[in-house]
């Protein structure tokens, strides 16, 4: 079976109030799948379904053909979660926060070493936790998912208050376990992210999956490629690239040696969300 993550119409309810709506997902055997939308669209009630820790209210979910209702001890075993708020015990040391989660899923204690050295931060394990920048206990909660070794992770807003810096080690991060063979499933309201890291997203918005496919299909689909022409005098012409308004324009201008320079702008996932939900993505969503 090539799919790792499938849910068939799956619903939340919280009394009256739909979270998620008839969620219908199909994730491949190592990629990285993305849910973009803003806080509240439904993308962690989603990964708390998937990840065994809410029943649904109706539909089905199932992780390497485990239904997470009735197999869920098999499937807590072998997967690893990386929430968006970062539980970790700041007074203890990153080897005793570690070691701790090490012997609840009864692993070998090199596997301290080898998760701290994936991520970069074995120098680092005698260390107290409340030292370290955000970003680094971003690094110190993907190796703690690691721990059993897990076929799928599922990492919740990952890259979420990041310094840039530290948001690029993350995402680099992020690819290497995905060429280990890992199935990958994030949740983001930030596009960069999404349009960089994914093979293949998903728009939710108000609890509904408006449309998915690979992050290219969709501004192909959703976006509109852009001419850009500034003239010497400063004024600045924008057109849909390839059509004869943009050509005429170009055209216009040139005869009057007026086009300072001229650029094309690529079709976003900013465009695309837009399209597909009438309104704006933020990171302050």
């Amino acid at each position: 079976m090539d799919k790792e993550i499938v849910t068939e119409n799956l619903s939340k309810k919280y009394g009256n109030f739909e979270a998620v709506k008839n969620v219908s997902l199909s994730i491949k055997k190592g990629t990285i799948f993305g849910l973009l939308g803003p806080n509240g669209a439904g993308k962690s009630t989603t990964i708390k379904i998937l990840t065994c820790q809410l029943p649904p209210t109706s539909g089905t979910a199932y992780i390497g053909g485990l239904n997470t209702v009735s197999d869920a001890v098999k499937i807590k075993k072998k997967i690893g979660v990386v929430f968006e708020s970062q539980n970790l015990y700041e007074e203890l040391s990153v080897y005793e926060n570690l070691n701790f989660f090490r012997r609840l899923y009864n692993s070998p204690k090199k596997r301290i070493s080898e998760v701290l050295k994936a991520v970069g931060m074995e120098r680092y394990q005698k260390d107290k936790v409340k030292t370290f920048s955000k970003g680094m206990k971003q690094k110190i909660m993907i190796s703690r998912a690691l721990l059993n070794d897990p076929e799928v992770l599922f990492l919740d807003e990952p890259g979420s208050g990041l310094d840039p810096r530290s948001a690029r080690e993350i995402r680099q991060m992020i690819l290497d376990l995905k060429e280990q063979g890992k199935t990958i499933l994030i949740t983001t309201h930030n596009m960069e992210e999404a349009d960089f890291l994914c093979d293949y997203l998903a728009i939710i918005h108000k609890g509904s999956i408006r449309d998915m496919d690979t992050p290219t299909n969709l501004k192909k689909r959703y976006g509109e490629d852009v001419l850009i022409i500034k003239t010497v005098k400063g004024d600045i012409y924008e057109s849909p690239l390839n059509t004869k308004t943009s050509s005429d324009i170009y055209e216009k201008l040139s005869e009057n040696n007026q086009v300072s320079f001229v650029h094309s702008k690529e079709a976003t996932i900013e465009d695309v969300f837009i399209k597909l939900t009438g309104e704006k993505l933020t990171d302050e969503s």
